[in-house]
Protein backbone atom coordinates (compact mmCIF):
# COMPACT_ATOMS: atom_id res chain seq x y z
CA UNK A 1 0.00 0.00 0.00
CA UNK A 2 0.96 3.70 -0.50
CA UNK A 3 0.92 5.37 2.61
CA UNK A 4 -1.11 8.66 2.07
CA UNK A 5 0.46 11.66 2.57
CA UNK A 6 -0.38 14.26 5.33
CA UNK A 7 -1.52 16.82 2.16
CA UNK A 8 -3.93 13.54 0.98
CA UNK A 9 -5.39 12.75 4.06
CA UNK A 10 -6.75 16.78 4.13
CA UNK A 11 -7.95 16.21 0.73
CA UNK A 12 -10.04 13.69 1.61
CA UNK A 13 -11.22 14.96 5.12
CA UNK A 14 -12.89 17.66 3.34
CA UNK A 15 -14.66 15.79 0.90
CA UNK A 16 -15.60 13.58 3.97
CA UNK A 17 -16.89 16.47 5.77
CA UNK A 18 -18.61 17.77 2.51
CA UNK A 19 -20.52 14.14 2.07
CA UNK A 20 -21.25 13.92 5.71
CA UNK A 21 -23.01 17.32 5.84
CA UNK A 22 -24.55 16.74 2.52
CA UNK A 23 -26.10 13.90 3.99
CA UNK A 24 -27.21 15.83 6.79
CA UNK A 25 -28.44 18.81 5.40
CA UNK A 26 -29.83 17.59 1.83
CA UNK A 27 -28.08 20.98 0.53
CA UNK A 28 -24.50 20.39 -1.36
CA UNK A 29 -24.31 24.44 -1.11
CA UNK A 30 -24.09 25.06 2.99
CA UNK A 31 -21.45 21.14 2.79
CA UNK A 32 -19.50 23.24 0.70
CA UNK A 33 -19.87 26.86 2.51
CA UNK A 34 -19.15 24.45 6.16
CA UNK A 35 -16.05 22.74 4.31
CA UNK A 36 -14.87 26.40 3.03
CA UNK A 37 -15.50 28.30 6.53
CA UNK A 38 -13.39 24.98 8.30
CA UNK A 39 -10.69 25.27 5.75
CA UNK A 40 -9.68 29.06 4.81
CA UNK A 41 -12.27 30.83 7.52
CA UNK A 42 -13.52 32.49 3.81
CA UNK A 43 -17.01 32.29 2.16
CA UNK A 44 -17.15 31.10 -1.03
CA UNK A 45 -20.16 30.40 -3.10
CA UNK A 46 -21.24 26.91 -4.08
CA UNK A 47 -22.43 27.34 -8.29
CA UNK A 48 -24.74 24.49 -9.11
CA UNK A 49 -24.60 23.64 -12.51
CA UNK A 50 -28.15 23.38 -14.05
CA UNK A 51 -28.54 20.72 -16.93
CA UNK A 52 -30.80 18.45 -17.70
CA UNK A 53 -29.63 15.01 -15.47
CA UNK A 54 -27.71 17.70 -12.90
CA UNK A 55 -30.41 18.81 -10.64
CA UNK A 56 -29.25 21.55 -8.00
CA UNK A 57 -29.34 19.37 -4.95
CA UNK A 58 -26.42 16.94 -6.79
CA UNK A 59 -23.14 17.34 -5.00
CA UNK A 60 -20.67 18.74 -7.73
CA UNK A 61 -17.34 19.11 -6.44
CA UNK A 62 -13.75 19.94 -7.34
CA UNK A 63 -10.88 18.44 -5.82
CA UNK A 64 -7.56 20.58 -6.83
CA UNK A 65 -4.53 18.91 -6.92
CA UNK A 66 -1.03 19.76 -9.09
CA UNK A 67 0.14 17.19 -11.25
CA UNK A 68 2.36 14.32 -9.27
CA UNK A 69 0.22 14.89 -6.03
CA UNK A 70 -1.71 11.68 -6.41
CA UNK A 71 -4.81 12.37 -7.75
CA UNK A 72 -5.76 8.45 -8.87
CA UNK A 73 -4.82 7.59 -5.41
CA UNK A 74 -7.27 9.86 -3.80
CA UNK A 75 -9.86 9.19 -6.47
CA UNK A 76 -9.76 5.32 -5.18
CA UNK A 77 -10.18 6.45 -1.76
CA UNK A 78 -12.91 8.99 -2.85
CA UNK A 79 -15.11 6.63 -4.28
CA UNK A 80 -15.30 5.15 -1.06
CA UNK A 81 -16.52 7.89 0.75
CA UNK A 82 -18.81 8.56 -2.02
CA UNK A 83 -20.19 5.52 -0.98
CA UNK A 84 -20.16 5.18 2.60
CA UNK A 85 -21.22 8.63 3.80
CA UNK A 86 -23.25 10.07 0.99
CA UNK A 87 -25.08 7.10 -0.02
CA UNK A 88 -24.78 4.99 3.14
CA UNK A 89 -24.23 1.66 0.98
CA UNK A 90 -22.31 -0.85 0.77
CA UNK A 91 -21.71 -0.83 -3.03
CA UNK A 92 -22.24 1.37 -5.99
CA UNK A 93 -21.44 1.80 -9.40
CA UNK A 94 -18.81 4.13 -10.19
CA UNK A 95 -18.28 6.28 -13.62
CA UNK A 96 -14.77 6.99 -13.85
CA UNK A 97 -14.38 9.66 -16.79
CA UNK A 98 -10.63 10.09 -18.09
CA UNK A 99 -10.05 12.80 -20.95
CA UNK A 100 -8.40 9.98 -23.71
CA UNK A 101 -7.78 6.41 -24.92
CA UNK A 102 -3.98 6.59 -23.77
CA UNK A 103 -5.30 7.48 -19.80
CA UNK A 104 -7.69 5.31 -19.92
CA UNK A 105 -5.87 1.92 -21.16
CA UNK A 106 -3.80 3.34 -18.06
CA UNK A 107 -5.76 4.02 -15.68
CA UNK A 108 -8.16 0.09 -16.42
CA UNK A 109 -4.80 -1.44 -16.04
CA UNK A 110 -3.41 -0.07 -12.86
CA UNK A 111 -7.53 -0.62 -11.30
CA UNK A 112 -7.63 -4.18 -12.56
CA UNK A 113 -3.84 -5.11 -11.46
CA UNK A 114 -4.56 -6.91 -8.11
CA UNK A 115 -0.91 -5.76 -6.94
CA UNK A 116 -1.04 -2.12 -8.18
CA UNK A 117 -1.47 0.32 -5.00
CA UNK A 118 -4.35 1.89 -7.04
CA UNK A 119 -6.67 -1.61 -7.00
CA UNK A 120 -5.50 -1.72 -3.36
CA UNK A 121 -6.48 1.45 -2.19
CA UNK A 122 -10.17 1.18 -4.41
CA UNK A 123 -10.38 -2.83 -2.77
CA UNK A 124 -9.83 -0.84 0.91
CA UNK A 125 -11.56 1.98 0.17
CA UNK A 126 -14.91 0.13 -1.64
CA UNK A 127 -14.27 -3.74 -0.60
CA UNK A 128 -15.23 -6.16 -3.05
CA UNK A 129 -14.22 -4.28 -7.01
CA UNK A 130 -14.98 -5.36 -10.37
CA UNK A 131 -13.14 -2.92 -13.29
CA UNK A 132 -14.62 -2.86 -16.57
CA UNK A 133 -14.35 -0.21 -19.67
CA UNK A 134 -17.02 0.20 -21.86
CA UNK A 135 -16.92 -2.89 -23.85
CA UNK A 136 -17.49 -4.88 -20.60
CA UNK A 137 -19.83 -2.92 -19.63
CA UNK A 138 -22.45 -3.81 -22.21
CA UNK A 139 -22.19 -7.38 -20.88
CA UNK A 140 -22.44 -6.75 -16.67
CA UNK A 141 -25.16 -8.53 -15.55
CA UNK A 142 -27.36 -7.85 -12.88
CA UNK A 143 -25.96 -10.16 -9.96
CA UNK A 144 -22.43 -8.76 -10.54
CA UNK A 145 -23.93 -5.12 -10.24
CA UNK A 146 -25.73 -5.99 -6.93
CA UNK A 147 -22.74 -8.29 -5.47
CA UNK A 148 -20.12 -5.37 -5.51
CA UNK A 149 -18.97 -1.94 -6.47
CA UNK A 150 -18.12 -1.87 -10.08
CA UNK A 151 -16.14 1.01 -11.66
CA UNK A 152 -16.46 1.50 -15.34
CA UNK A 153 -13.50 3.37 -16.93
CA UNK A 154 -14.11 5.02 -20.02
CA UNK A 155 -14.07 8.73 -21.90
CA UNK A 156 -16.52 11.14 -21.96
CA UNK A 157 -16.35 10.84 -25.56
CA UNK A 158 -18.10 7.65 -25.26
CA UNK A 159 -21.27 9.52 -23.91
CA UNK A 160 -20.92 13.12 -25.33
CA UNK A 161 -23.08 12.84 -28.29
CA UNK A 162 -26.27 14.82 -29.07
CA UNK A 163 -27.32 12.25 -31.83
CA UNK A 164 -27.17 9.14 -29.71
CA UNK A 165 -28.13 6.87 -32.79
CA UNK A 166 -25.83 3.98 -33.16
CA UNK A 167 -23.62 4.52 -30.15
CA UNK A 168 -23.19 1.34 -28.54
CA UNK A 169 -24.18 2.88 -24.46
CA UNK A 170 -27.33 4.05 -26.17
CA UNK A 171 -28.36 1.39 -28.10
CA UNK A 172 -30.48 -1.33 -27.15
CA UNK A 173 -28.95 -4.35 -25.91
CA UNK A 174 -30.83 -7.58 -24.80
CA UNK A 175 -27.70 -8.52 -22.68
CA UNK A 176 -29.35 -5.65 -19.77
CA UNK A 177 -32.02 -5.81 -20.18
CA UNK A 178 -32.39 -8.33 -16.58
CA UNK A 179 -31.52 -4.63 -15.15
CA UNK A 180 -35.09 -3.49 -15.64
CA UNK A 181 -37.04 -5.96 -14.68
CA UNK A 182 -39.17 -5.13 -11.40
CA UNK A 183 -38.40 -1.32 -11.65
CA UNK A 184 -40.03 0.98 -8.98
CA UNK A 185 -42.78 2.76 -10.99
CA UNK A 186 -41.46 5.98 -9.41
CA UNK A 187 -38.46 5.64 -11.22
CA UNK A 188 -39.63 4.76 -14.48
CA UNK A 189 -39.73 8.33 -15.71
CA UNK A 190 -35.61 8.10 -14.90
CA UNK A 191 -35.10 5.90 -17.88
CA UNK A 192 -34.99 6.60 -21.65
CA UNK A 193 -37.87 5.04 -24.25
CA UNK A 194 -37.54 3.16 -26.60
CA UNK A 195 -39.59 3.14 -29.74
CA UNK A 196 -42.26 0.94 -28.17
CA UNK A 197 -42.00 3.84 -25.28
CA UNK A 198 -40.94 1.16 -22.85
CA UNK A 199 -37.48 1.70 -20.82
CA UNK A 200 -35.18 0.64 -23.22
CA UNK A 201 -32.25 -2.24 -21.92
CA UNK A 202 -29.11 0.41 -22.40
CA UNK A 203 -26.07 0.99 -20.47
CA UNK A 204 -27.00 4.55 -20.20
CA UNK A 205 -30.69 3.44 -18.76
CA UNK A 206 -28.42 1.09 -16.58
CA UNK A 207 -26.22 3.36 -15.39
CA UNK A 208 -29.32 6.13 -14.97
CA UNK A 209 -30.91 3.21 -12.74
CA UNK A 210 -28.00 3.17 -10.34
CA UNK A 211 -27.07 7.23 -9.68
CA UNK A 212 -23.87 5.98 -10.45
CA UNK A 213 -20.90 8.27 -8.79
CA UNK A 214 -19.35 9.69 -11.06
CA UNK A 215 -15.14 10.21 -10.88
CA UNK A 216 -13.98 13.31 -13.61
CA UNK A 217 -10.04 12.91 -13.96
CA UNK A 218 -8.61 16.25 -15.56
CA UNK A 219 -11.84 17.54 -15.69
CA UNK A 220 -10.69 21.14 -17.15
CA UNK A 221 -11.53 18.99 -20.34
CA UNK A 222 -14.86 18.68 -19.12
CA UNK A 223 -16.45 22.04 -18.57
CA UNK A 224 -18.53 22.71 -22.02
CA UNK A 225 -22.33 23.24 -21.82
CA UNK A 226 -22.50 19.86 -24.31
CA UNK A 227 -20.03 18.05 -21.21
CA UNK A 228 -22.25 18.87 -18.62
CA UNK A 229 -25.60 17.64 -20.99
CA UNK A 230 -23.47 14.42 -21.31
CA UNK A 231 -22.35 13.94 -17.41
CA UNK A 232 -26.70 14.59 -16.84
CA UNK A 233 -27.20 11.19 -19.14
CA UNK A 234 -26.01 9.29 -16.52
CA UNK A 235 -28.28 10.94 -14.00
CA UNK A 236 -25.50 10.89 -11.29
CA UNK A 237 -25.73 10.49 -7.10
CA UNK A 238 -22.46 13.18 -7.68
CA UNK A 239 -19.58 14.16 -9.44
CA UNK A 240 -15.88 14.77 -7.76
CA UNK A 241 -13.48 15.97 -10.20
CA UNK A 242 -9.74 15.84 -10.05
CA UNK A 243 -7.25 18.56 -11.89
CA UNK A 244 -4.92 20.74 -11.50
CA UNK A 245 -6.20 23.33 -13.27
CA UNK A 246 -9.99 24.27 -12.69
CA UNK A 247 -12.18 26.27 -14.55
CA UNK A 248 -12.41 29.84 -13.41
CA UNK A 249 -14.87 31.68 -16.30
CA UNK A 250 -17.85 30.98 -17.41
CA UNK A 251 -18.64 27.40 -15.67
CA UNK A 252 -16.48 27.63 -12.57
CA UNK A 253 -15.39 24.44 -10.82
CA UNK A 254 -16.44 24.41 -7.33
CA UNK A 255 -13.18 23.83 -5.66
CA UNK A 256 -13.40 22.16 -2.51
CA UNK A 257 -10.20 21.55 -1.29
CA UNK A 258 -6.85 22.70 -2.88
CA UNK A 259 -3.48 21.45 -2.87
CA UNK A 260 -0.59 23.55 -3.29
CA UNK A 261 2.73 22.98 -4.93
CA UNK A 262 4.43 24.00 -1.54
CA UNK A 263 2.04 21.21 0.19
CA UNK A 264 4.12 18.61 -2.26
CA UNK A 265 7.64 20.07 -2.19
CA UNK A 266 6.91 19.61 1.72
CA UNK A 267 5.62 16.01 1.41
CA UNK A 268 8.61 15.14 -0.73
CA UNK A 269 6.28 14.59 -3.86
CA UNK A 270 8.38 16.47 -5.99
CA UNK A 271 10.90 13.86 -6.61
CA UNK A 272 13.20 16.17 -9.58
CA UNK A 273 13.56 19.76 -10.14
CA UNK A 274 12.72 21.24 -13.22
CA UNK A 275 14.99 23.78 -15.48
CA UNK A 276 12.90 25.67 -18.20
CA UNK A 277 13.98 28.24 -20.91
CA UNK A 278 11.39 29.96 -23.30
CA UNK A 279 12.24 30.93 -26.89
CA UNK A 280 10.63 33.22 -29.08
CA UNK A 281 8.97 31.01 -31.88
CA UNK A 282 11.15 32.44 -34.62
CA UNK A 283 14.10 30.61 -33.03
CA UNK A 284 12.07 27.05 -32.94
CA UNK A 285 15.67 25.70 -34.90
CA UNK A 286 17.67 26.73 -31.98
CA UNK A 287 15.53 24.99 -29.58
CA UNK A 288 15.30 21.87 -31.26
CA UNK A 289 19.29 21.73 -31.44
CA UNK A 290 19.44 22.72 -28.02
CA UNK A 291 17.25 19.64 -27.17
CA UNK A 292 18.77 17.43 -28.82
CA UNK A 293 22.14 18.18 -27.56
CA UNK A 294 21.03 18.08 -24.31
CA UNK A 295 19.56 14.65 -24.57
CA UNK A 296 22.63 13.79 -25.70
CA UNK A 297 24.78 14.88 -22.51
CA UNK A 298 22.34 13.45 -20.33
CA UNK A 299 22.48 9.93 -22.01
CA UNK A 300 26.19 10.07 -21.54
CA UNK A 301 25.43 11.15 -17.95
CA UNK A 302 23.25 8.64 -17.70
CA UNK A 303 25.87 5.84 -19.26
CA UNK A 304 28.07 6.95 -16.18
CA UNK A 305 25.79 6.26 -13.78
CA UNK A 306 24.72 2.72 -15.01
CA UNK A 307 28.25 1.43 -15.35
CA UNK A 308 28.17 2.48 -11.07
CA UNK A 309 25.26 1.17 -10.19
CA UNK A 310 23.97 -1.51 -12.60
CA UNK A 311 20.68 0.92 -12.95
CA UNK A 312 19.35 1.14 -16.55
CA UNK A 313 18.42 4.76 -17.37
CA UNK A 314 17.84 6.28 -21.19
CA UNK A 315 16.76 9.43 -21.13
CA UNK A 316 14.34 9.87 -23.78
CA UNK A 317 13.18 13.33 -25.56
CA UNK A 318 9.59 14.27 -26.17
CA UNK A 319 8.79 16.45 -29.18
CA UNK A 320 5.78 18.09 -29.61
CA UNK A 321 4.88 19.22 -33.32
CA UNK A 322 2.82 21.92 -33.84
CA UNK A 323 0.21 19.95 -35.74
CA UNK A 324 -0.14 16.04 -36.96
CA UNK A 325 0.87 16.69 -40.33
CA UNK A 326 4.12 18.16 -38.84
CA UNK A 327 4.96 15.04 -37.12
CA UNK A 328 6.75 12.70 -40.16
CA UNK A 329 8.66 15.96 -41.26
CA UNK A 330 10.20 16.40 -37.92
CA UNK A 331 11.03 12.90 -38.28
CA UNK A 332 12.78 13.42 -41.24
CA UNK A 333 14.87 16.47 -39.88
CA UNK A 334 15.80 14.49 -36.90
CA UNK A 335 17.30 12.07 -39.28
CA UNK A 336 18.86 14.02 -42.10
CA UNK A 337 20.21 16.98 -40.16
CA UNK A 338 20.89 15.77 -36.81
CA UNK A 339 22.06 12.36 -37.73
CA UNK A 340 19.98 10.12 -35.49
CA UNK A 341 18.75 6.98 -36.50
CA UNK A 342 15.07 6.72 -37.33
CA UNK A 343 14.62 3.59 -35.36
CA UNK A 344 15.31 5.91 -32.52
CA UNK A 345 12.65 8.06 -32.82
CA UNK A 346 8.55 7.06 -32.85
CA UNK A 347 5.49 9.03 -34.00
CA UNK A 348 2.64 8.74 -31.50
CA UNK A 349 -0.48 10.80 -32.51
CA UNK A 350 -3.69 9.90 -33.09
CA UNK A 351 -4.50 6.69 -35.24
CA UNK A 352 -0.49 6.69 -35.57
CA UNK A 353 1.09 5.50 -32.79
CA UNK A 354 4.51 3.81 -33.01
CA UNK A 355 5.37 3.27 -29.29
CA UNK A 356 5.96 0.08 -28.08
CA UNK A 357 4.81 -0.94 -24.38
CA UNK A 358 6.04 0.94 -21.38
CA UNK A 359 8.64 -2.51 -20.76
CA UNK A 360 9.61 -2.01 -23.91
CA UNK A 361 10.51 1.79 -23.82
CA UNK A 362 12.43 0.69 -20.50
CA UNK A 363 14.19 -1.83 -22.00
CA UNK A 364 17.72 -1.11 -23.37
CA UNK A 365 17.95 -3.36 -26.19
CA UNK A 366 18.90 -2.00 -29.66
CA UNK A 367 16.99 -0.79 -31.14
CA UNK A 368 15.90 1.34 -27.66
CA UNK A 369 13.65 4.52 -28.26
CA UNK A 370 15.47 8.08 -27.87
CA UNK A 371 12.59 10.88 -29.25
CA UNK A 372 8.96 10.71 -29.07
CA UNK A 373 6.93 12.64 -31.46
CA UNK A 374 4.09 13.79 -30.47
CA UNK A 375 1.38 16.78 -30.35
CA UNK A 376 -1.30 16.56 -27.66
CA UNK A 377 -0.06 13.27 -25.44
CA UNK A 378 2.24 15.81 -23.16
CA UNK A 379 -0.95 17.82 -22.12
CA UNK A 380 -1.67 15.69 -18.95
CA UNK A 381 -1.95 12.37 -17.42
CA UNK A 382 0.04 10.36 -19.53
CA UNK A 383 3.10 8.10 -18.91
CA UNK A 384 6.22 7.91 -20.02
CA UNK A 385 8.93 6.21 -18.71
CA UNK A 386 12.76 7.62 -19.25
CA UNK A 387 10.75 11.02 -20.03
CA UNK A 388 13.84 13.24 -19.02
CA UNK A 389 13.83 16.72 -21.39
CA UNK A 390 10.44 18.13 -23.20
CA UNK A 391 10.84 20.07 -25.94
CA UNK A 392 7.43 22.22 -27.62
CA UNK A 393 8.02 23.87 -30.59
CA UNK A 394 4.12 24.65 -30.37
CA UNK A 395 3.56 28.41 -29.92
CA UNK A 396 1.73 28.09 -26.32
CA UNK A 397 -0.75 31.27 -24.92
CA UNK A 398 -2.57 28.93 -23.00
CA UNK A 399 -1.76 28.86 -19.24
CA UNK A 400 -3.67 26.08 -18.30
CA UNK A 401 -2.17 24.02 -21.18
CA UNK A 402 1.60 25.02 -20.08
CA UNK A 403 0.55 24.39 -16.85
CA UNK A 404 -0.55 21.02 -17.33
CA UNK A 405 3.00 20.56 -18.95
CA UNK A 406 4.54 21.35 -15.63
CA UNK A 407 6.04 24.72 -17.23
CA UNK A 408 6.53 27.93 -16.70
CA UNK A 409 4.06 30.47 -18.30
CA UNK A 410 5.87 33.03 -20.42
CA UNK A 411 3.38 34.67 -22.98
CA UNK A 412 3.57 33.38 -26.16
CA UNK A 413 7.30 30.95 -26.64
CA UNK A 414 8.33 27.67 -27.62
CA UNK A 415 9.27 26.14 -24.17
CA UNK A 416 12.48 23.64 -23.57
CA UNK A 417 11.79 21.71 -19.73
CA UNK A 418 13.97 19.15 -18.53
CA UNK A 419 14.44 16.95 -15.39
CA UNK A 420 17.68 17.16 -13.21
CA UNK A 421 18.35 13.87 -11.10
CA UNK A 422 20.84 12.19 -13.23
Amino acid sequence: MIALKDYQHRVLGSLRDFFRQCSKEGRPEGAFETVQLKNSGRLVPYLPVLAAGLTPGIPYVCLRVPTGGGKTLLACYACGLAITELLHADRAVVLWLVPSNTILDQTAEALRDPRHPYRRALELACGAIEVVTIEGALHLSRATIEGQTVVIVATIQSFRVEDTTGRKVYDQNGALAEHLLNVPADRLEDLLPGPDGKPRPSLVNMLRLRRPVVIVDEAHNARTDLSFATLGQVKPSCIIEFTATPAHTKHPSNVLHHVSAAELKAAEMVKLPLRVITRHPSQRDQLLAEAISLRSDLEKLAITETQRTDEDLRPILLLQAERVDACEPLRERLVTEFGIPKEHIKISVGSLDELPGADDIRSSKEPAVRHIITVQKLREGWDCPFAYVLCSLKETRSATAIEQNSLTYRRSAVTLCWRMGL
